[in-house]
């Protein structure tokens, strides 16, 4: 997505709720990594890790778009 299209409100909104879904996922992975007690569990518990990543990535993305609109 193009980040930079967004105004600054949008990409604050963006950021919040890219944290909110780093932070849900982290929890997520906590419970499920201690006791994966099905199949579909333990493929949560690898996914997990490579979601959070790339929720990571866009909120960096976002941070610098939001950082850009606020200096210009």
């Amino acid at each position: 997505m193009a980040y930079g299209k967004l105004d600054e409100s949008d990409l604050k909104n963006a950021i919040v709720q890219t944290k909110e879904a780093i932070q849900r996922s982290q929890d997520l992975l906590t419970v499920v990594r201690d006791k994966p007690t099905t199949k579909g569990l333990e493929l949560v518990a690898a996914s997990t890790p490579l979601l959070i990543d790339k929720l990571e990535q866009d909120l960096t993305k976002l941070e610098k778009a939001l950082a850009k609109k606020s200096t210009a």
